[in-house]
């Protein structure tokens, strides 16, 4: 009776540890990289994030925001479309997604130059079903601005 209440046991713990991991339907993000740090705001930066989905029906838009240090509390958040993402209809998307960030995205005010400045950046998605990632942070990064 003992042996049996134990094999039971181990073939329950082998079952529930050999389940696989499962995404869900909420979309998960990651962030995997900057271009290059320091950032020269003349040449713009590419930030680079992994997307998955398990249930694959991610497209659209990356919601983001700019955190400059010189202005912490501006957080008005943007979407950017993530090209060739259209909703796979198939379970566990997993990609690989960059946010092309230009010149025109590092904005230094001509009455009051800064030589240099950091930013980091909050990011989300959301996929067709409105199922909304957790938004995370990425690592803080120079920026230098020409002629300042």
């Amino acid at each position: 009776m003992k042996k049996m209440l134990f094999l039971s046991l181990f073939a329950l713990a082998a079952i529930t540890a050999c389940k696989k991991d499962s995404l869900g339907t909420k979309p998960v993000i990651t962030f995997k990289s900057y271009s290059y740090a320091p950032v020269d705001a003349s040449l713009g930066l590419d930030v680079t994030f992994q997307v998955k989905d398990g249930d694959g029906d991610i497209e659209n838009a990356l919601q983001f925001t700019a955190i400059y240090d010189r202005n912490p509390t501006d957080t008005n958040f943007s979407g950017r479309p993530m090209p060739g993402l259209d909703a796979s209809k198939r379970p566990n998307l997993s990609a690989e997604v960059v946010l092309h960030l230009g010149t025109i995205d590092f904005p230094n005010d001509p009455d009051n130059p800064v030589a240099k400045d950091s930013v980091h950046f909050l990011v989300y998605v959301v996929d067709n079903a409105n199922n909304i990632s957790d938004t995370i942070a990425t690592p803080k990064v120079e920026i230098l601005y020409p002629g300042s």
